[in-house]
């Protein structure tokens, strides 16, 4: 009998855990959408943005059935064929697919990749830079990145795609926060 319960509650705990979701948006895009590409940051490699795409569905489509199962931290609004959705330690980038509008591309990039690769003018009108500074914990984000650059961000996969080679010196925003110390600092 008791071996009984023991397999009902182990099957139970894996229905819940099937039943509540994914861990994070990565997860359920993953599950949800085809990967068609992976682009990997020009400094660290283990830093990528990988591109989905929902066939036959529109950005909003696509941006409901996302929110719907997890909210973001912030969202644009849909304009320019695009939106930008930022999650603890993703942002998602959805665009019609340039080869073809019945499609929207998913792209979904961590904090890092964001941080490191893209060029500030693509959050334009989208996301507020305090915003982006808050996100990195870096103070002026927008024009330390613009001044590292060079011209060389990334600026979506519409734009850069699969062969963004970006800057190749390391950023100095790894590490950087708004967290201080050193001698004679209170804990």
């Amino acid at each position: 009998m008791r071996r009984k319960v023991i397999g009902i509650s182990i099957a139970a705990t894996f229905l819940l855990l099937v039943a509540c979701g994914s861990a994070n948006v990565l997860d359920w895009i993953a599950e949800h959408y085809p990967l068609e590409d992976v682009v990997e940051s020009s400094t660290d490699p283990d830093d990528v943005a990988r591109l989905y795409v929902a066939k036959d569905k529109s950005i909003q489509e696509v941006s409901k059935a996302i929110k719907d199962q997890m909210e973001p931290e912030n969202a644009s609004e849909i304009k320019e064929n695009k939106q930008i959705l930022v999650y603890d330690d993703y942002f998602v980038t959805l665009t019609q697919d340039e080869d073809d509008p019945e499609n929207t591309n998913i792209e979904v990039a961590t904090d890092e990749f964001v941080r490191d690769n893209y060029r500030p003018g693509f959050f334009n009108g989208f996301i507020a830079y305090y915003i982006l500074d808050r996100t990195f914990g870096v103070n002026d984000w927008r024009y330390k990145q613009d001044q590292r650059c060079g011209g060389k961000c990334y600026e979506g996969y519409n734009k850069s795609g699969g062969n963004y080679k970006g800057p190749a010196t390391p950023s100095s925003f790894r590490g950087s926060g708004n967290r201080g110390g050193g001698p004679g600092t209170g804990k």
